[in-house]
């Protein structure tokens, strides 16, 4: 139950950034934006490992556990989170969280094929309701989609929403690929230990990108002043230092596909913090898609217990 907890968990904290990044994201070139979350959540995790009186860097990992947890950074936090930024900036939110819900799948039919873990029916059932809940809510909310480029014709625009929709395809793959590797590198780690070896090959990774699109002065931007520079943090806590270190300890304690399915419902906790924070009026008809969602988290806590 530990693992269904912290992967719930997780998504509550990436829907509570969400809406912070949002507002950065107006503002900061995707690959920078990547970049300083990844780089601050490592700093604040290995001082997190300094004051529990560890090493800030687990010397103790194996080769191959270096190995794929650099390839899980790589292309799940480098090349998996800039294409997801890439996709909103063409696609607009509705969409791309549309297609963020393929990566629940893509990553249970590659946990099976890799790692043959079994798919029971009642973890079946679960993942159904959960993954159709999600898509529900989100097809339903209308979210605005991203402004049309101004002075290109008509047929631009489709190229651009065709590259957004490339972006977002890749991202998925690449988020599942990373949840793969993750979770087979898992075993004699703790989970803050997985989150700093992902985050430091993360941040190379990124930088690399930064200086390949010569984007090296937008990572300044967020800090030219103050209200942005205390969101970026705010948001980076909450969703890549509290989000990535309760994900990867649920990938330890969930078959990969379950894990993944959890922490796919961040749409669901969107909507109270819309209505809290942003006053939205949340629909009946959203209501009953987080209901069909909570559902399938209860059938896969219970069939994961087991």
């Amino acid at each position: 139950m530990g693992g269904a907890f912290a992967s719930l968990g997780s998504a509550m904290c990436w829907a509570c950034a969400s809406l912070l990044f949002a507002r950065l994201g107006k503002q900061t070139h995707p690959a920078a934006m990547n970049f300083l979350k990844c780089s601050i959540a490592l700093l604040l995790m290995m001082g997190t490992m300094v004051t529990m009186g560890a090493s800030p860097w687990p010397w103790q990992a194996s080769t191959r556990e270096l190995g794929l947890l650099t390839a899980s950074g790589l292309i799940g936090l480098a090349l998996g989170d800039t294409a997801y930024f890439q996709a909103l900036v063409r696609l607009g939110p509705r969409r791309t969280l549309l297609l963020a819900a393929l990566v629940p799948v893509i990553t249970t039919f590659m946990g099976l094929l890799v790692l043959d873990e079994p798919m029971t029916g009642p973890l079946l059932l679960g993942m159904t309701l959960t993954v159709g809940g999600v898509v529900w809510v989100i097809r339903e909310r209308r979210l605005p989609t991203a402004p049309e480029p101004s002075g290109l014709s008509e047929a631009e625009i489709r190229q651009s929403e065709k590259i957004g929709l490339g972006f977002a395809l890749l991202a998925a793959l690449c988020q599942s690929s990373g949840q793969l590797l993750t979770r087979s590198a898992s075993a004699d780690l703790t989970a803050m230990e997985l989150s700093i070896i992902r985050l430091a090959a993360g941040v190379v990774g990124i930088m690399l990108q930064l200086v390949i699109l010569r984007k090296i002065a937008a990572v300044a931007t967020p800090f030219r002043h103050s209200h942005p520079a205390i969101t970026l943090l705010i948001a980076t806590f909450l969703g890549t230092y509290c989000g990535v270190w309760l994900m990867n300890y649920g990938l330890q304690n969930l078959p990969v596909g379950v894990a993944s399915t959890l922490n796919s419902t961040s749409p669901i906790f969107i909507l109270p913090l819309s209505a809290l924070v942003l006053g939205e009026k949340v629909s009946p008809r959203a209501i009953f898609g987080a209901i069909i969602a909570v559902a399938g988290i209860a059938v896969l806590a219970l069939g994961a217990a087991r």
